[in-house]
């Protein structure tokens, strides 16, 4: 009888363990799952602000993302084109007319110039001014950088020139050159670049613009002076620019560092005194930028 007992003892026990076993299986799986969808939860979270602060956690350098804005200073070099040679075929032609003394000089006194003498004519200089630039680029792929610069530029001489107004009957010249600005211009162009190595404190691209140009300065319609013309300032002064270049970024952190670049820049150019004139330059610049990117995610920080 003992044995019996013992063995429905046995067999009840063997009975429950069968039917718990399911349900323990059950509940650990509940568990793995949930485990399972926070492990998820968490990577999408992580993905979603990998994204958002992708653009901002990048080291020094170019990427997609990244907006710079840039101060260059500099000067333009060896400027030429139509619109600097048609100046100086009238300095020529007036130091003709000058030294032949078809133009008055008799506010010399009489003893400075006799009359067998030739006129009293100064050689002109061309000296360009001081060009200063703005740029702002924003990353608009890994490699590749839109946006639009802000620039001013100009030429000086040194020269005579009829005095315009003086007289409507007699032409006179000046005594000795002046300082003049000849040319002003202030553009505004789109500008496109390709940064080969990104993310790398030393940034080296290529660049390209385009865009719109108004000057101001001083110019002559023909080779000779027109006494119907009470001034020679440039009236009505725009046209087009275009350029390409290159240049170099130096990170001196993550938040902005030096640059250089050289250019090469086609203006055309039309106004009240001419109908189309050209305007060749180089121009070597530096200056600093600042990565604005870096500067909103360290101001997020705090």
């Amino acid at each position: 009888m003992k044995t019996k007992l013992f063995l429905i003892y046995i067999l009840l026990m063997a009975t429950n363990v069968s039917m718990a076993e399911p349900t323990l299986k059950k509940e650990d799986k509940g568990v793995g799952q949930q485990h399972n969808q926070q492990n998820e939860d968490k990577k999408i979270d992580d993905a979603e602000v990998e994204k958002y602060y992708a653009k901002l956690k990048y080291p020094p350098g170019f990427y997609q993302g990244a907006f710079l804005i840039s101060f260059m200073g500099g000067g333009s070099l060896a400027p030429n084109g139509s619109f600097i040679s048609h100046e100086k075929n009238y300095d020529s032609a007036l130091q003709y007319r000058v030294v032949t003394k078809e133009v008055s000089q008799d506010y010399y006194p009489q003893a400075a110039v006799r009359s067998q003498d030739p006129g009293l004519y100064f050689k002109p200089t061309y000296t360009p001014g001081v060009a200063s630039q703005f740029d702002f680029e924003y990353g608009w792929r890994e490699k590749i950088g839109l946006g639009f610069t802000i620039m001013q530029n100009s030429l000086n001489a040194k020269r005579q020139d009829i005095i315009p107004g003086l007289s409507y009957y007699k032409e006179y010249v000046d005594p000795f050159p002046r300082e003049r600005t000849i040319y002003r211009g202030n553009s505004m162009s789109f500008l496109a670049t390709y940064h080969p190595i990104p993310r790398n404190f030393f940034d080296p691209y290529l660049v390209a613009r385009a865009g719109v140009v108004s000057f101001t300065g001083e110019a002559h319609a023909g080779l000779t002076h027109d006494k119907f013309v009470y001034s020679n300032q440039i009236s009505s002064g725009i046209g087009s620019i275009v350029g390409v270049g290159g240049g170099l970024n130096i990170y001196l952190g993550r938040y902005f560092g030096i640059k250089a670049e050289v250019d090469y820049y086609r203006e055309f150019l039309k106004a009240d005194q001419f109908s189309m004139r050209t305007l060749n330059s180089y121009q070597a610049m530096i200056g600093v930028f600042v990565n604005l990117s870096n500067v909103q995610y360290r101001l997020e920080q705090y």
